[in-house]
């Protein structure tokens, strides 16, 4: 069993003494611990894996989606602590493997690197699909998966749709569903049209701080 844990987002926090903030990270704990992205600061991203029960050494692997601040920002508070620290272009943290190919780290996915720009990569484990911002699509992540067997059942994350029209929402939707996607969390830049439309169309998920999904 694996266990996502979201510790940064925008979105109003699930749990008291929580902070949230701009940007997105999340922890999946399996055989190992992985942080997927960091958030906009040190200081938040440490605020809140406290008030989770977690410290930095805790973390084995750090993947970094992208390089936006608000991605990165937290990146000093768990990079010496790491065994490693995944990104999709050099960043200069320590340990640093930079990675554009699938990986995995246990039962852990992590996507290729696709164009955005900027260049992301995503996370998949068990039939979810986490992204940081999904400048590539958050359809096209899920397509890549659904190439390679990897059945995706599930997105959270950022979306990258904040400012999109409703009818570029849905047919992003229209794919998803296609796809056999069935719950939809999105936060960040998601978006308030895609909020609403996911809403209609798929169990939804609130992504704030402190949400826990066990797969």
């Amino acid at each position: 069993m694996y266990k996502v844990t979201v510790v940064v987002s925008d979105e109003p926090p699930l749990e008291e003494g929580l902070k949230s903030g701009p940007g997105f990270a999340a922890l999946v704990e399996g055989r190992r611990t992985v942080l997927f992205d960091t958030g906009p600061s040190p200081d938040l991203l440490e605020h809140n894996l406290k008030e989770l029960g977690y410290e930095p050494d805790d973390i084995d692997f750090v993947v970094v989606s992208h390089n936006h601040w608000d991605h990165t920002g937290g990146l000093e508070a768990v990079a010496s602590s790491a065994l490693k620290v995944v990104t999709p272009e050099e960043l200069g943290a320590p340990n640093e493997m930079v990675r554009e190919e699938w990986l995995g780290i246990d039962d852990i996915v992590l996507t290729d690197v696709l164009e955005g720009p900027p260049r992301e990569r995503a996370l998949f484990i068990s039939g979810l699909l986490v992204t940081g911002c999904a400048h590539p699509g958050i359809d096209k992540f899920a397509e890549w998966c659904d190439r390679r067997g990897f059945k995706v059942t599930a997105v959270l994350g950022g979306f990258h749709l904040s400012g999109a029209s409703k009818r570029e929402v849905e047919r992003i939707a229209d794919r998803l569903e296609e796809l056999g996607v069935e719950i939809a969390g999105p936060c960040h830049c998601s978006g308030e049209v895609a909020k609403e439309v996911f809403k209609e169309r798929f169990e939804f998920i609130d992504v704030g701080p402190g949400l826990e999904v066990k797969i």
